[in-house]
C-alpha cells in the first residue's frame, strides 16, 4: 500500500473475530468482490463454535481497479503468509477456507504450510464462460470490464462491495493460479471439505470432481450446493455451508 491509495471502501473489510485457539483464514475470491462476500460466514462460525475468524483483504482490493490491475500473484500470496503467521501466535489449530479465486490460493498454501484442515467453495479448475478465451483479443482494445454492480446489490440486499470494473489481466492471474494448483493437489493430505454450487456456470462443472479424485488426502468430502450458483454472499444455500463448515472443524480439531 502507497500514502497516495484511495482508501478502503467501506465494508470491503479486513475482518478479524478473536476467540478461541481454533484459528480459520477465509479467503474471498477474486472476482471484483471483498471481504464483504465472507463476512456473513466467518461472522457465524464466530458464533457458532466461537473460533478465532481472520478474513483478510487481498492486496489489489477494495482499493481501485487500477491498483488491482497493477498487483501480482506474488503480493496475494505473502499477504496469506502474513496473516497465517499473524493467526498461528494466538491459535493452536489452524484451518483454511476460499472462496472461487481463493479457494485456489487455499491449496497452494496448503502444499506450502502445516495446517489442520481446507475447506473449497466454488473452486474453479477453469472457466464455464468462454469469455477467457477471447482475453488476448479484448486487452488490444479495453483493459477493464464491468461488473453488473447494481445487480450484484439488488441479490443481496445491498450487502455486495467491490469494484464496478475489473482489469481483464486478472485473468491471466487466475489462469497462473489455476494452473500451480493443479500441479500441487498430490501434495494435499490434509482433511479437505470440497463445496460447489449444482447451478454454478462460472466455473468447469467438474471442478469439484477434479480437485476430489487428484488431491492424496484419505479424509475428503465433496458437497453439492443444490440451490446455489457461483457468487457466495446470500447464496440459497447459505446455512448448509456454514453447518457442512463447523462440523468439519469440530471433527478435526
Amino acid at each position: 500500500m502507497n500514502e497516495t491509495d484511495p482508501p478502503i471502501l467501506p465494508g470491503a473489510g479486513p475482518f478479524f473475530f478473536e476467540g478461541n485457539e481454533i484459528g480459520i483464514l477465509l479467503l474471498h475470491g477474486g472476482g471484483g468482490g471483498t471481504c464483504a462476500d465472507l463476512e456473513p460466514l466467518a461472522r457465524e462460525l464466530h458464533e457458532l463454535g466461537g473460533f478465532t475468524v481472520s478474513v483478510p483483504l487481498l492486496p489489489g482490493y477494495g482499493r481501485s481497479p487500477e491498483i488491482l490491475r497493477k498487483t501480482t500473484v506474488m503480493e496475494w500470496k505473502e499477504h496469506i503468509k502474513k496473516e497465517l503467521n499473524r493467526l498461528k501466535k494466538s491459535c493452536k489449530k489452524i484451518f483454511v477456507g476460499g472462496h472461487s479465486m481463493g479457494g485456489l490460493l487455499t491449496l497452494i498454501t496448503a502444499s506450502k504450510f502445516e495446517l489442520n484442515g481446507i475447506f473449497l467453495i466454488g473452486t474453479p479448475i477453469g472457466f464455464g464462460s468462454k469469455l477467457p478465451l477471447l482475453v488476448p483479443l479484448l486487452k488490444v482494445f479495453i483493459k477493464y470490464y464491468p461488473v453488473g454492480v447494481e445487480e450484484l446489490k439488488k441479490e443481496t440486499q445491498g450487502k455486495w462491495v467491490g469494484y464496478d470494473k475489473i482489469p481483464l489481466n486478472l485473468v491471466g492471474k487466475v489462469k497462473k493460479l489455476m494452473k500451480e494448483m493443479k500441479t500441487v493437489l498430490p501434495r494435499i493430505t490434509i482433511p479437505v471439505l470440497i463445496m460447489q454450487g449444482r447451478l454454478d456456470t462460472v466455473i468447469k462443472k467438474n471442478s469439484l470432481e477434479y480437485i476430489y479424485n487428484n488431491i492424496s488426502s484419505k479424509e475428503k468430502e465433496k458437497v453439492w450446493l443444490e440451490h446455489s450458483d457461483h457468487p457466495i454472499l446470500d447464496c440459497p444455500d447459505h446455512e448448509v455451508i456454514v453447518q457442512k463448515v463447523y462440523d468439519f472443524i469440530k471433527k478435526y480439531s
